[in-house]
């Protein structure tokens, strides 16, 4: 918390701008066929290109000389990655970075089961987005279901948190309060944001869920219910600001509310770099302009002139309407007090957070 606080003050009141957090995509392959993710359309042939263990381990140590305060490895489903403890070992214990995995956790148990291994993680978000497993298995196209029971119970043994991640449809809007009451018993937090029409731009060509509009919920019963649940649940950790931003339509195209309240400071407070080595800004669903960390500091890259641009930009290009974007949300909270105080502070202050 005390690493918020400090790029808070760094990027308030100096002329030295810090991301809070940053992301590196280990990999675009996922052993699940989630219907409401667009990555299982793109073709194998793209996705051969990962960086090596040395390219992703110079990004750690440029991503900790920058001043980054978190790092999350995700994919794709990270695990499938077998260097992944030596990634999370010089991000969380060469560096003290604050670390997690995002994962499905089908190969989740197999790396915890070993206490060497996985050394430096301080957590690990984690997808449940029904309460039992016929329903869960059956939505994500794998048998993960009890695979994520015993990550949550290994975890807990060696003091990792662990959030839940919910992906909030149609057909589970009603098991909303069943899933925050297990993950209240299993000791987990939770995040429940509805799923997004997300066109991913991937080398000049697009794809996107055919059918994704019959998957999102109602915004509004979705807020509601989430409003309830907040009352009930202290380990729910989508705080309300984020709640109304979703629900009154997301970024841009509604001035009179949201750019008053919260501008979005994704390409500013978020790094995010792709699989094959890219960071595109303003980020990583609508790309203006990329650069190749393998051929330049992220040091650079930063601070170039182009990006500082973009930057200045916030939420006023065209693809910004609408956007409802949950990590350009979170990504954005802690770069204003009353934000930072009502997401990060308050679930610091409850336990939820480190």
């Amino acid at each position: 918390m005390l690493r918020y606080v400090r790029n808070f003050t760094l990027n308030k009141f100096t002329n030295k701008k810090v991301p809070y957090s940053a992301q590196i995509e280990l990999t675009l392959r996922c052993n699940a066929m989630c219907p409401f993710c667009s990555i299982p359309l793109i073709p194998k042939r793209l996705k051969s290109n990962e960086m090596t263990t040395h390219q992703i381990i110079s990004l750690i140590d440029q991503i900790s000389e920058l001043g980054v305060n978190a790092l999350s490895f995700t994919g794709g489903e990270p695990t499938l990655r077998k260097d992944l403890p030596e990634l999370v070992y010089h991000a969380g214990v060469i560096h003290d970075l604050m670390n997690g995995i995002a994962t499905n956790g089908y190969l989740m148990p197999q790396f915890l089961k070993e206490k060497s291994r996985l050394e430096g993680l301080d957590y690990i978000l984690l997808s449940l987005d029904y309460p039992t497993a016929e329903l869960h298995d059956k939505k994500r196209g794998i048998k993960v279901f009890d695979r994520v029971m015993e990550t949550i119970a290994l975890s807990n043994k060696r003091d990792i948190s662990v959030i839940i991640s919910t992906v909030v449809m149609k057909d589970n809007l009603q098991y909303l309060e069943n899933i925050c009451e297990l993950a209240e018993k299993l000791n987990c937090s939770i995040e429940l944001f509805p799923c997004e029409d997300i066109i991913r731009d991937h080398r000049n060509f697009q794809y996107k869920i055919d059918n994704i509009e019959d998957m999102i919920p109602d915004l509004s019963v979705w807020a509601k219910i989430l409003h309830s649940l907040r009352s009930k649940y202290k380990n729910i950790l989508t705080d309300p600001i984020s709640i109304n931003v979703v629900e009154k339509g997301g970024f841009g195209g509604a001035p009179e509310y949201h750019q008053t309240s919260l501008r979005c400071h994704v390409a500013e407070a978020y790094l995010f770099v792709r699989y094959d080595g890219f960071i595109d800004y303003p980020c990583k669903i609508h790309p203006v302009k990329s650069f190749n960390t393998l051929k330049n500091t992220i040091n650079n890259i930063y601070y170039s002139s182009e990006v500082r641009e973009i930057m200045n930009q916030h939420d006023t290009y065209d693809f910004c309407d609408n956007c409802r974007l949950g990590c350009a949300i979170a990504s954005s909270l802690p770069t204003t007090w009353k934000t930072l105080h009502a997401k990060y502070i308050q679930g610091y202050l409850k336990g939820n957070l480190r």
